[in-house]
């Protein structure tokens, strides 16, 4: 990179593209491959989630250079086997558009073929040149894209715990874009168009705030060339932020029920913390000790001690700023369940926390930031996720600060919650 060019900001090397667009390396000589993405940031709606995920799956697909499937495999095989995906996520009350390529280092290829150069014109290709006919995306790959995203919906509602949390959290937050699903609902994707997808498409690349990533042991030039040349004066600005509900005001209560052998229990919580609002690593460690480890409250006492579930869990979504606390239960304990489970809470905001508690949670949040760099995903991954908060901390830094909350900040934290919806999943009989 050119001397004054880069910000260095903790490991990674910064570079504004255009506005709205930034280049990120992270080095990383532990491995022998590379990984470069593009991630397109949008506000979820009900009337675009669907849309952008069609078209998010469709562009990995094929594309105007590549115009099968076989003819991208192929051109992926050529390069010692690169693999190139999408994956679409939900960051607060922002939709992520994620692309992504990986493939061996340069080092490693013969007759010095620059692999990282070849791999970024591949995600730029599919990117900015999709597979389209009239302007829309090609009916086959279309409906085959759109089947697989509706299947992932139905395993959804099959698996009965990753239902009843999101149920919850739809009802919890019914009135804010947060309800929305990554990828909207089954309807909202039967009702979408290959027209209306590609239609999306062209909006997301235009006026997305993007991150481009690359990590690895390589030289970055190459991919910062080719970003610049084809995102070249393509300024955008959009705006994207969270909406921080800080307080509930009355407890929402439902009940379904389906033919389930388990009934689940859950308890969203609001807080007021939540990036980029406030610092938030104080209510991570609090619901670490409450219900994030297997020497927590609601695991040791609700589910070893008393015996009234057969999971119990607590997690904090920190752009979000809420938690959730999550059981499964025989019917006759679903009320038990709740008194305890607020009971825990209760005893946190009183004080009733030891050491052992602290220094537990402690240790298990540094040790899960310590091994978030294992790999080149979970590092990307762990930056990715601070995209919009106030700074963007190391693993390192991250986990120093988690070592310095004191008790009396958990304790703080814990008097700010409040119970918001109580939801129960649970059989059709009486």
């Amino acid at each position: 990179f050119r001397s004054g060019v880069m910000k260095i900001m903790s490991e990674i090397i910064r570079e504004k593209i255009a506005d709205g667009v930034y280049f990120n390396f992270i080095p990383d000589n532990r491995f022998k491959t590379i990984r470069i993405t593009a991630s397109l940031f949008l506000p979820i709606t009900k009337e675009t989630a669907s849309a952008n995920a069609l078209a998010a799956s469709l562009i990995t697909r094929s594309c105007k250079a590549y115009p099968d499937f076989t003819s991208l495999a192929k051109k992926l095989d050529e390069l010692y086997g690169a693999a190139l995906y999408s994956t679409v996520r939900k960051l607060g009350e922002i939709q992520e558009l994620r692309f992504t390529v990986s493939g061996i280092d340069d080092k490693y290829a013969l007759d010095s073929v620059k692999i990282s150069k070849e791999l970024t014109e591949l995600l730029c290709s599919a990117l900015f040149e999709p597979n389209i006919q009239e302007n829309a995306f090609l009916g086959s790959e279309f409906a085959g894209e759109r089947r697989q995203l509706i299947e992932e919906l139905d395993s959804e509602f099959n698996e009965k715990r990753l239902y009843a949390v999101k149920r919850c959290t739809e009802i919890m937050c019914e009135n804010e874009p947060f309800s929305v699903n990554r990828t909207g609902t089954k309807e909202s994707l039967l009702d979408t168009t290959s027209e209306q997808a590609y239609k999306a498409w062209t909006n997301a690349i235009e006026s997305a705030k993007i991150e481009l990533y690359m990590l690895g042991n390589t030289e970055p030039q190459n991919a910062l060339n080719a970003f610049k040349q084809v995102f070249d004066g393509k300024n955008r600005s959009i705006g994207l932020s969270t909406t921080l509900v800080t307080k509930a005001d009355e407890v929402k209560r439902v009940t379904e029920r389906q033919e389930v052998t388990q009934s689940k229990l859950v308890m969203g919580f609001r807080t007021p913390y939540a990036e980029p609002y406030t610092d938030v690593a104080v209510v991570k460690l609090m619901c670490a000790v409450l219900g994030g480890t297997p020497s927590s409250k609601l695991f040791m006492n609700v589910r070893e001690k008393m015996s009234l579930c057969y999971y119990c869990a607590a997690r904090y979504n920190p752009n979000k700023g809420i938690i959730i606390i999550d059981s499964g239960v025989e019917n006759a304990n679903i009320e038990k369940t709740e008194t305890a489970i607020l009971e825990q809470l209760k005893s946190m905001q009183a004080g009733d926390i030891t050491d052992e508690e602290i220094d537990a949670a402690k240790l298990a949040l540094k040790n899960a930031y310590i091994t978030s760099l294992d790999s080149l995903a979970s590092i990307e991954n762990f930056y990715l996720s601070q995209t919009f908060n106030r700074e963007t901390l190391t693993p390192e830094e991250s986990a120093e600060k988690i070592m310095a909350v004191t008790k009396e900040q958990i304790i703080d934290a814990a008097k700010s919650v409040s119970l918001d919806t109580i939801y129960v999943l649970t059989s059709n009989e009486q």
